[in-house]
């Protein structure tokens, strides 16, 4: 089921543009991590989704299950945020608080009734790991339980939604995989999860769908599986020591269906139609021929690969 949408959205500060033209959809059940080098707009793109700033031009709009209807996320912020939890990269606890004052505090910004605030307070100290440490100071935390605050303080409402902003920044590997396996149990719980991340690693690991947002566009957008298959590396290397060699490979070749093959040298890089039967047929030819084969690539990239290849596009931006 759809949640939120962006409709065309651009995002202008002055006369600098931001976001240009976005059209995004996160779906209840969704792990979408957002990516984007410093500066492409993905901070901005998370402050649009929550409904801090409003679009230029465009609309984001939200699904009312109950309504059956769509509503524009700025004109019923009102209605809307309490489907919201924000856990901005930098702790937005008070440290002069404990852990339970903190909770309770934003729990009381929701107006949520004392019983159903003392409820899920208990729930989300047990569910984070919080619960011994419920009377500490929240300057008094380590860097992990700091983070785990935040995030609970983004719960506490019981939120259709949770965005988060670098969850992972500034802790170790240790805390770093705890943190990521929290928020695979709160997805776990019917929440719906934003993520916005530098670090690919993470974002692969436990998003279904991305985000790219790149030159202050959403340049790709979907599941990542999706996302990866125009950068699949599909071809075969075979390696030749002469023309007469060369030529007799391509004579054997001339059975098997493929895309192209290039001619590079003491090269020949094949490009099948199908690879399990252009494989099929290419290690038979190798096997009759005695021929040197090697380098064979048909993995999928990393997220991190496909990024890169985005990012260092150098095409000059559309006007």
């Amino acid at each position: 089921m759809e949640l939120i949408r962006l409709k065309g959205v651009s995002k202008n500060y002055k006369k600098n543009k931001i976001l240009r033209d976005v059209n995004l959809m996160v779906e209840a059940g969704d792990v979408l991590g957002v990516i984007g080098q410093s500066g492409s707009g993905k901070t901005t793109l998370l402050n649009l989704l929550v409904g801090f700033i409003e679009p230029t031009d465009g609309e984001v709009v939200y699904y009312s299950k109950v309504e059956g209807k769509e509503k524009d996320l700025n004109d019923n912020l009102h209605k809307i945020k309490r489907h919201f939890g924000f856990t901005p990269q930098h702790n937005s606890f008070y440290p002069k608080l404990t852990v339970k004052e903190n909770l309770i505090h934003f729990g009381k910004l929701y107006k949520i009734d004392k019983k159903t605030l003392e409820n899920n307070i208990t729930s989300l100290l047990e569910f984070t790991k919080l619960s011994q440490h419920h009377n500490k100071l929240a300057e008094h935390l380590s860097g992990g339980m700091q983070k785990r605050l935040d995030i609970s303080c983004s719960l506490v409402h019981k939120p259709k939604i949770l965005v988060l902003d670098e969850p992972t920044a500034d802790l170790d590997p240790i805390l770093q995989k705890e943190i990521l396996h929290l928020l695979e149990e709160v997805n776990k719980q019917g929440i719906s999860i934003i993520i916005a991340s530098h670090q690919l690693e993470h974002i692969e690991k436990i998003c279904n769908k991305v985000a790219i947002v790149h030159k202050g566009r959403v340049q790709s957008h979907g599941l990542i599986e999706d996302i990866k298959k125009p950068f699949l590396k599909d071809h075969f290397t075979i390696n030749v020591h002469s023309g007469k060699e060369k030529a007799h490979i391509l004579e054997k070749l001339k059975g098997l269906h493929f895309k192209k093959i290039i001619d590079k040298n003491h090269k020949l890089i094949i490009y099948p139609e199908h690879i399990k039967d252009t494989m099929e047929g290419l290690l038979n030819i190798i096997k009759d021929e005695g021929l040197n084969f090697y380098d064979m690539d048909v993995r999928k990239p990393t997220l991190n690969e496909v990024f890169e290849k985005i990012a260092l596009d150098d095409q000059p931006e559309e006007e």
